[in-house]
């Protein structure tokens, strides 16, 4: 029972992390509740190595955002918003080198991930 109320208090920090950038909660819940990403929240609250940083909601949201931009279960114009979302994270992160390269694997992945998007749609809308 004590576990099931942590874990939801943790989701709730990622999702006032994700609605301190972007306030409209349909929006947020949409990505933040949408099953998959709930298990990949859980897993990450579990095993992520800066699971215990207080940077961990910042983190977490770049992952659900980066999900969010694949994911066949949301429309089109709520990936749109993932990939923008995204791209100010990456942007913010970029300003303190140290930070980026302390988790250059993430935030690689993650780049790749929107520059793959922004290739299908581009290519998409020509």
């Amino acid at each position: 029972m004590f576990e099931l109320i942590k874990a939801r208090m943790y989701i709730a920090k990622v999702q006032a992390e994700l609605k301190a950038q972007y306030a409209d909660q349909a929006f947020v819940n949409r990505v933040c509740q949408l099953p998959e990403n709930l298990k990949q929240l859980r897993v990450l609250r579990e095993q992520a190595y800066y699971k215990k940083d207080r940077i961990a909601p910042f983190m977490n949201v770049c992952h659900i955002l980066g999900e969010g931009i694949s994911s066949k279960s949301l429309p089109e114009s709520d990936r749109e918003i993932c990939a923008s979302l995204l791209a100010q994270r990456l942007q913010k992160a970029s300003t303190d080198p140290q930070f980026r390269l302390r988790h250059i694997m993430i935030f690689s992945d993650l780049e790749e991930k929107l520059s793959d998007w922004a290739a299908e749609n581009w290519n998409d809308n020509k």
